[in-house]
């Protein structure tokens, strides 16, 4: 149920906290868990809010409020202005289902670092950061997530 997202990974940073590839199993259950929770619980059309650590231009930094409905992103604004997000930054900012995928796809191509937190109550990833291989710099996929809730 889970589809590669190449398109997040090349503009995203770094972040500190770290877990090896001994853990990947142990990934699979944490993230099958949470996919779980977040599917029962989780409202068709919500709202959170992201915020990318990277190396990147300030637009990509910036706290973005995602809007979406049954999986797609139909709004990307920026939490400090509400301005719109530019096209050309907006696949910088996941749905949660889009974070899933990215997960799911660090832990299928045998990422050497995945670190993941995901909310109690509804599943969604709160904290990410993905090395796929420590010798390369700039590869890595790092962002909090925050202020999840229902969009009527």
């Amino acid at each position: 149920a889970f589809l590669a997202i190449s398109t997040l990974l090349p503009a995203l940073g770094a972040c500190v906290n770290m877990t090896g590839v001994d853990d990947l199993d142990r990934e699979q259950d944490r993230l099958d868990t949470a996919w779980d929770r977040f599917e029962r619980s989780a409202p068709l059309a919500y709202t959170y809010t992201v915020h990318v650590n990277c190396e990147c231009p300030r637009d990509v930094t910036r706290p973005v409020t995602v809007w979406v409905d049954r999986g797609v992103t139909e709004y990307l604004l920026y939490e400090d202005d509400g301005q719109p997000v530019p096209l050309s930054y907006a696949n910088s900012f996941p749905s949660v289902e889009q974070l899933f995928d990215a997960i799911q796809d660090a832990i299928d191509r045998g990422a050497q670092v995945i670190d993941v937190e995901y909310d109690l109550t509804y599943g969604y990833p709160t904290d990410v950061y993905i090395d796929y291989d420590r010798s390369y710099a700039d590869e890595e996929l790092a962002m909090v997530t925050w202020g999840f809730r229902r969009w009527d």
